[in-house]
């Protein structure tokens, strides 16, 4: 169902969530499709949805934002919750870099600290299949396999959901999940169309992921050494006049690596500099002169 490090945030309600991030490094992303590709229409059903949803992602600007609108992509198909968890990215050394998910922050937590991913028979059946997982035609009776379902269900998970594996050209792997709570004879009716929308729409979201990993990759190869000392500096309180006896260079120039980094980063101050770095890991303790240094992660 998920697999998972940390969690960033979540409130625990039907419409809270994780965002969960780790350090990314450069992929490379295919080119985006902006409009929305042909398909067959069937019956009508969910025609608007998918043509809403294929032209918001387009705009879609951030992690924080695709997490909103999973939100709205959920509520535009009457599903309870839609995970994407980037399993491994190319040049990225943590395993599970990126998840984005609406599931309640409980479940996340109860789900890592039981160490779930290892007796889900999801992940296990999306590790060896091309083709999207239905969850009711797994087999539940292995070690731990029946718990996970039925603890999911406890935190308002399933019992219906679709799993569809993505394997990239880079030799990327993600999952796509998405989950209901509706009558069996009702999934049986709306099944069928959310495979054929979310065949491709999961694929729109991890070419999203692709090129948010790309974009803050590039700011952090744009940053120098020195202003990345500085910002490493800084974020540990450090003055201008301290940061320049630190590194011996005058303040003028230690003001002149912060003006840089602020540009780089598009960012309005010193405080928003800061944050802008610790959310993009641009800031490393290991940076400061070689010495190390302890400092409280901002979330």
């Amino acid at each position: 169902m998920l697999r998972d490090n940390r969690a960033l945030a979540g409130d625990g309600d039907r419409h809270g969530g994780v965002v969960l991030r780790l350090q990314t490094s450069v992929v490379r992303a295919a080119a985006y499709v902006t409009m929305p590709p042909l398909r067959l229409q069937g019956d009508g059903m969910f025609d608007d949805a998918y043509e809403s949803s294929v032209n918001e992602l387009g705009g879609v600007p951030s992690e924080a934002a695709l997490f909103e609108f999973l939100k709205r992509l959920i509520e535009r198909y009457g599903l309870q919750h839609a995970v994407y968890h980037a399993i491994s990215l190319p040049a990225v050394q943590q395993t599970n870099p990126v998840t984005i998910l609406t599931y309640p922050a409980q479940w996340v937590e109860r789900y890592v600290e039981q160490n779930y991913f290892s007796v889900d028979p999801v992940i296990g059946a999306a590790a060896t299949s091309l083709l999207p997982v239905d969850w009711a035609e797994l087999d539940r009776r292995g070690p731990g396999a029946k718990q996970v379902f039925d603890e999911a269900a406890e935190f308002g998970i399933g019992p219906h959901g679709l799993s569809f594996p993505i394997r990239g050209v880079s030799g990327e792997r993600a999952l796509f999940t998405i989950t209901s709570g509706v009558a069996d004879a009702e999934w049986a009716k709306l099944k069928r169309a959310y495979l054929r929308d979310f065949h491709f729409l999961s694929h729109l979201v991890h070419e999203r992921v692709l090129g948010f990993v790309r974009s803050e990759s590039t700011i952090l190869r744009s940053l120098s050494s020195r202003e990345r000392q500085c910002l490493c500096w800084a974020a540990m309180g450090k003055t201008n006049k301290e940061i320049a006896r630190e590194l011996d260079i005058s303040e003028r120039v230690v003001r002149a690596y912060f003006e840089s980094a602020r540009f780089k980063l598009n960012c309005t101050n010193r405080a928003h500099l800061i944050s802008r770095a610790f959310n993009l890991r641009l800031i490393d303790p290991e940076i400061a002169s070689g010495r190390t240094a302890v400092y409280a992660e901002a979330v």
